[in-house]
């Protein structure tokens, strides 16, 4: 029987971390949700994935401090972001023809870019505005065709923009994941570690849908989907912080 878990699932309990106090609880989404939604191809869509990878670029100083349509750069370092209601899928098509070439995180992946670091690669936006895939598409919406790293390189992406919007930072500072995730991403980088890979995926797509993995019986750990206030549930509004989980200098304000 399966125990019920009476607090909130996705609050942030880092000790210390500043990232508790920038969103009280945690945003999740899938990785399906992240591919499709990275893109402005139909009309009213938001590009909601290069959206939050400007925001947190922004604040590390690496990127333009300016305020878009559903983000907005403060002060303190932070960049506050709304995209509710979500609209529209904005994406797909780039999601499928991501799908049929030979890029992946692991084959061809582009270089040059400034952006997160999931297993070995960065995984960013296009920032010269090309017609080519940017790379969190192409990590997003790879066809794993039975090759378990890629199926993890895309579960650490979704999780890395969830921990992003949830105000930890691209490596998951202070949040619920951090620890999976750090394993999870060094596990991803180097060769062989399958059974590891297999129980990364397992726990990355727990987290990415909003549940918990409960550890109670090593013999029988599963995902528990039955949670309060559930990440998956919360409205994609939060604030965006550099890794360290706590706000950067901004110097002088943008203009």
């Amino acid at each position: 029987m399966k125990r019920t878990i009476l607090f909130s699932a996705c609050l942030v309990f880092s000790m210390g971390s500043v990232a508790s106090q920038v969103n009280a609880q945690e945003i999740c989404r899938t990785a399906g949700f992240w591919g499709t939604h990275a893109g402005e191809e139909k009309s009213g869509s938001t590009n909601i994935s290069e959206e939050v990878i400007r925001a947190w670029l922004s604040t590390v100083n690496s990127y333009d401090q300016t305020a878009t349509d559903k983000c907005t750069y403060e002060m303190d370092g932070t960049v506050i972001c709304n995209f509710e209601p979500p609209g529209q899928a904005g994406s797909p098509k780039a999601c499928r023809d991501a799908k049929k070439n030979d890029i992946t995180l692991l084959n061809n992946f582009p270089i040059g870019y400034e952006g997160i670091d999931i297993c070995g690669q960065i995984v960013s936006v296009d920032p010269n505005g090309t017609d080519q895939i940017p790379p969190v598409v192409e990590a997003l919406c790879v066809s794993p065709g039975g090759d378990s790293k890629l199926q993890l390189g895309r579960q650490l992406t979704a999780a890395a923009l969830n921990c992003l919007l949830s105000g930890g930072g691209s490596d998951c500072t202070g949040t619920s994941i951090e620890p999976v995730f750090a394993s999870c991403n060094s596990t991803c980088a180097v060769s062989g570690q399958e059974e590891q890979v297999n129980t990364c995926i397992e726990k990355l797509d727990c987290f990415n849908n909003g549940g918990i993995w409960n550890e109670d019986d090593p013999q029988a750990m599963y995902c528990q989907m039955d949670v309060v206030e559930s990440c998956h549930d919360q409205p994609l509004v939060g604030t965006v912080m550099s890794d360290s989980g706590e706000p950067e200098d901004p110097g002088l304000p943008p203009q």
